[in-house]
């Protein structure tokens, strides 16, 4: 039977960057792809990566009439009725995704991985009822690979994930159709040209958004809702009646995809791992999820090198660091922003006018901090002045008490959950206590479809 040291599910952004570490370690490498090599990445057209990223990952650099679209800096956030803009910060590169997927694909065979296009998953090997490789099928033919440890990076599907055997070490739910974010782009052409886009404009009450597209009079007008493609038309319908664009005629749309819902309580289990949208490694502020993963996925090839060089079966125990190291670096303030975000969705769009305009909530500080995927922490200047401002709505009729109620439920919420997440345990022995009081926290917090507003 054939042998490597670490099986990938998926050939995408996620198990790419993966293979590529544990390959350029000196570990053999196989990565199973559903698609054709043609046809991965195809999705969607444009995607985008800060291009702080590319370093911090050392990520292979997009290139002219290859995988490079264009790149801009900063831009601007509006409130519901198009004013009181606030900055956004940074420099961003868009992409060719089915391009820029090849380009990563090349990157992890050149230090030694290889790749199987049109090869699906189809169930895990076990001895003694531990995972020891999987079972997968191409050109009609099924072939077994022993492992050390299989890696989910399929995707939303989650097609390794959701066939582990309950109680197995990592939950094996499927993601359901109310925990998804969906997303319309819609690529147009401006008939005017002081219209033409340079950077980004961003209205977050109707979670809609401007953005380059690579040509001179071109733009893509997304726009994203919590509950499904017809919810996203509808905001932005909403949007257009109340924000007037420039003309434009739609030369295509686009639709997807990603994770909207807390991750498993662990990644690791006996010779599994799971990362990239199979376990929901997303931003809660934007849905997106390319390099958010790969802050898991770099802790998790360094701890995976080590115990490979070390030899001996790869437990949950032994890959249990990847887990701990991960909450501390990103997980705690992810939770921290999915417990807030939840909670706020009552605002209409006059009170979120009203907080654009007195930087509350809706501030420069605010914004820079969830396009950091940091903790929203605020001095108790900013709470005391943040209070009066409140105050100041309701007096006026601004702001409606339940609004307040259910805005300071959901920064407590927030708290909670990073503080809950700062006590994730240091190993295996007290990680089933520390669910149950999980479990809890996030029924009271509820999901998005509970907290649906109308």
């Amino acid at each position: 039977m054939e042998q490597v040291d670490v099986l990938v599910i998926g050939a995408a952004t996620a198990g790419s960057y993966f293979a590529r570490k544990l390959a350029e370690a000196g570990h053999r490498v196989l990565i199973l792809e559903q698609q054709s090599k043609e046809n991965l990445g195809r999705r969607l057209d444009i995607f985008h990566v800060a291009k702080d990223d590319f370093a911090r990952f050392s990520l292979p650099l997009p290139e002219e009439a290859d995988d490079f679209a264009f790149e801009f800096s900063g831009g601007r956030t509006f409130s519901a009725f198009d004013r009181y803009p606030k900055k956004n910060v940074g420099t961003v590169v868009g992409m060719h995704m089915h391009r820029y997927i090849a380009r990563l694909n090349r990157w992890a065979l050149e230090a030694g991985a290889e790749i199987r296009y049109q090869a699906t998953f189809v169930d895990f090997l076990y001895e003694d009822n531990r995972i020891t490789g999987a079972v997968y099928e191409q050109d009609g033919v099924r072939r077994e690979v022993q492992a050390s440890l299989v890696a989910d990076c399929s995707g939303i599907p989650s097609v390794a994930r959701t066939k582990l055997p309950e109680g197995y070490g990592t939950e094996n739910f499927a993601i359901q159709k109310d925990e998804m974010f969906y997303v319309i782009l819609r690529y147009v052409v401006y008939y005017d040209t002081k219209d033409y886009v340079t950077g980004t404009r961003g209205w977050t009450y109707y979670k809609t958004w401007e953005a380059p597209e690579g040509g001179a009079d071109s733009a893509i007008l997304g726009v994203g809702a919590n509950f499904s493609f017809e919810e996203a038309e509808e905001t932005y319908a909403a949007f257009q009646r109340m924000v007037k664009l420039p003309r434009y005629s739609v030369k295509r749309i686009e639709r997807g995809t990603t994770p909207y819902r807390r991750p498993p309580y662990s990644f690791v289990a006996d010779g599994f791992l799971v990362s990239g949208d199979a376990a929901c490694l997303t931003k809660p502020s934007a849905g997106e999820g390319v390099t958010a993963s790969m802050v898991q996925l770099e802790i998790a090839a360094e701890e995976v090198n080590r115990l490979l060089n070390e030899g001996g079966y790869l437990t949950r125990a032994r890959l249990w660091p990847i887990n701990t190291r991960y909450i501390a670096a990103q997980g705690k303030a992810f939770a921290g922003q999915l417990a807030t975000l939840i909670g706020a969705l009552s605002i209409t769009a006059k009170e979120n006018d009203f907080f654009f305009r007195h930087d509350v909530i809706f501030s420069d500080k605010t914004f820079a901090s969830l396009g950091r995927g940091e903790p929203l922490t605020f001095s108790s200047k900013e709470m005391l002045r943040m209070v009066f401002v409140l105050l100041r709505g309701i007096l006026t009729g601004k702001v409606r008490v339940s609004t307040i109620r259910s805005l300071l439920r959901s920064m407590k919420n927030g708290a909670r959950a990073e503080a809950l997440y700062a006590d994730y345990p240091a190993s295996e022995a007290g990680f089933d206590a520390w669910v149950l009081r999980a479990e809890a926290f996030w029924k009271k917090c509820g999901s998005m479809a509970e907290n649906k507003v109308g």
